[in-house]
């Protein structure tokens, strides 16, 4: 729970907050597949009158396109948000004004609110909560919020209610099969195949699937408090008795919102100052933590906010935050997540080529292009990126992670190579993210920024791996691969050696006992490398016992960092096991064991 002192003072008055308005009867809307089809003609049409007449105007296109899906509202909304991923299809105006898609929502009565609930709940609103607020906290595309205070083990605990809109499923199907009509029809028409519509509905499923089941959230939820624990950030407790697929209760927040903060901020820069000074709240202190935590969700813990717009991020005193809204996460395949982390690290340190090489690896199913000059290319993309980002006056966007994927588009566009997914789905991550960090660290410099997580992050390795459980983990590992051996694969080997089994025994078993000498050596060097090592890190330790002959030949020995005694043990340590397995196999080969 937060804690009382963590609760900052108000950046809007509750009085000047306003209001989701309510409707008594919600509308079905039922859009039809020729109307949807003519009204992306007109569209289109009206785009290439304006080209002809060359009066083109992107920023006019991107926004009519958005009120386009808008219109549409429902399930095109979420599909105008996937749309916004395709940097590499889109201009940015367009990616822009979809990422930026909002649905007027509208709030449903509370006799639904309580019908939902008490459906999934199984039992009348009065026996689970000891007040509930018939009027809704906040409304969106998918579900209306009411607060409420749970009764829980004779506790009285403030919390929020996510209640799902009414017939939304069907919409949602129904909306989901348009588009998919739609899609085919490009399909069959082959525009743009290249950029593998398939994968556009596969996402667009999981979205569906995902959006329409809280429970999703709500496990997703616990994996990330979990996590997130670690970086200092908090994320709600959520009840998972009380949530189902339609409803989910989770605890109340009592903070401000970053959307709040950035609109005090931009009307009212003093107020905002003001506000900050009460709560010790630094912006910057909290832009990079931001950053750096995204980072580490990546890259350590396999578990990232694939929403982190200033919406779903809530700031307390002291400059901590709390990240809610987990229904929009992702994870990587350990391949995908290295090859990133190298592309990452290659643009930190200013090696475009190596970066353009990794961020090819990336791709799926990369055409015969002439990668040579497509790497080429990508590097000059990047530089041109890097040389901007030292630039002063330069709006944020340029300068962010997110600019240098911009940087290419052109020429992944111009080789139709295909975009992974995953890795339109991360970078909308940073995009989201930017949202916040543009008033946050306006002076962002992405380069320390990625040069400080990896030195935190090989603190945080090193510190794992000298861990008791984590050293044991790593020698069963190995002792597991050595048992896989004899039991898969040395029995195929003997099978093929028997014939020569009865003239190699003397041989064995002379090999064996050369091999138990030198793990005797080995086992005694350890001991050796064991005393030199606390002689040079923690001598007080071995003071009481040292003997002048043996410090006289430690002397002698160079200095050695701390973390390359490490490598020392675990080096010394396999040799020694490798050296006990190969004794045991070549025993048994003898006795027949």
């Amino acid at each position: 729970m937060i804690k009382n002192k963590d609760i900052p003072t108000p950046i809007i008055e509750k009085k000047n907050r306003k209001k989701v308005k309510v409707v008594e009867t919600l509308e079905t809307r039922r859009l039809s597949t020729p109307y949807v089809v003519w009204r992306f003609l007109v569209y289109f049409a009206r785009v290439q009158y304006r080209k002809f007449t060359g009066k083109s105007d992107v920023q006019k296109t991107a926004t009519q396109l958005r009120e386009i899906f808008e219109e549409f509202g429902g399930f095109w909304v979420k599909a105008g948000q996937i749309l916004a991923l395709r940097t590499d299809l889109f201009p940015e105006e367009v990616c822009d004004e979809l990422r930026s898609l909002q649905y007027e929502a509208l709030g449903f009565p509370f006799d639904l609110a309580r019908s939902t609930i008490e459906s999934e709940l199984g039992a009348p609103i009065e026996k689970i909560f000891e007040s509930f607020d018939k009027e809704p906290f906040a409304a969106a595309s998918i579900a209306q919020i009411h607060r409420a205070v749970l009764r829980k083990k004779k506790k009285k605990i403030s919390v929020v209610v996510k209640v799902q809109r009414p017939g939304l499923e069907d919409a949602f199907k129904r909306d989901l099969d348009i588009i998919k009509i739609f899609v085919n029809l490009l399909v069959s028409f082959n525009v743009a195949s290249y950029l593998r519509w398939d994968e556009f509905v596969v996402e667009l499923e999981k979205t569906f699937k995902e959006e329409l089941d809280f429970r999703y959230e709500a496990a997703n939820g616990r994996r990330m408090k979990k996590n997130l624990k670690f970086h200092k950030i908090y994320v709600p407790t959520v009840y998972q008795k009380y949530c189902k697929r339609r409803v989910l209760v989770m605890e109340f927040i009592d903070g401000v919102l970053m959307s709040d903060y950035i609109k005090i901020l931009l009307s009212d820069r003093q107020r905002a100052k003001r506000w900050d000074d009460e709560n010790d709240v630094d912006a910057k202190e909290i832009g990079e933590k931001l950053f750096l935590s995204l980072l580490r969700q990546l890259f350590e813990d396999n578990l990232y906010h694939g929403d982190l717009h200033p919406g779903n991020i809530i700031l307390l005193r002291k400059s901590k935050f709390v990240l809610i809204d987990l229904g929009s996460t992702g994870t990587l395949d350990a391949e995908f997540r290295r090859f990133y982390l190298n592309y990452i690290n290659a643009l930190s340190e200013g090696d475009f080529p190596k970066a353009s090489d990794y961020y090819i690896r990336l791709g799926v199913d990369v055409p015969k292009a002439n990668i040579s000059r497509v790497r080429i290319e990508m590097a000059r993309g990047f530089e041109s990126w890097s040389a901007k980002s030292e630039l002063k006056g330069l709006s944020y966007q340029e300068k962010s992670l997110g600019g240098a994927t911009q940087e290419i588009n052109e020429v992944i566009f111009e080789n139709r190579i295909p975009t992974n997914w995953t890795l339109l789905k991360i970078t909308r991550s940073f995009f989201a993210l930017d949202g916040s960090l543009q008033y946050l660290l306006p002076e962002l410099n992405t380069f320390n920024i990625i040069k400080k997580y990896n030195k935190e992050a090989d603190r945080r390795a090193l510190i794992k791996s000298l861990r008791p459980e984590s050293i044991r983990a790593s020698f069963q590992k190995l002792s597991d691969t050595f048992n896989q051996y004899n039991d898969i694969i040395l029995p195929q080997l003997r099978q093929q050696t028997i014939p020569f089994e009865l003239t190699v025994n003397r041989s064995a078993l002379t090999l064996a006992t050369i091999l138990r000498a030198l793990s005797s050596v080995v086992l005694i060097g350890e001991f050796g490398t064991l005393y030199s090592f606390l002689y040079q890190q923690y001598f007080e330790i071995i003071q009481p016992i040292n003997l002048e002959v043996v410090d006289e030949v430690v002397r002698q020995l160079p200095y050695i960092p701390y973390l390359e005694w490490i490598g020392i043990f675990i080096g010394g340590g396999l040799i020694f096991m490798v050296l006990l397995a190969c004794i045991n196999i070549l025993e048994r080969k003898e006795f027949g064991n």
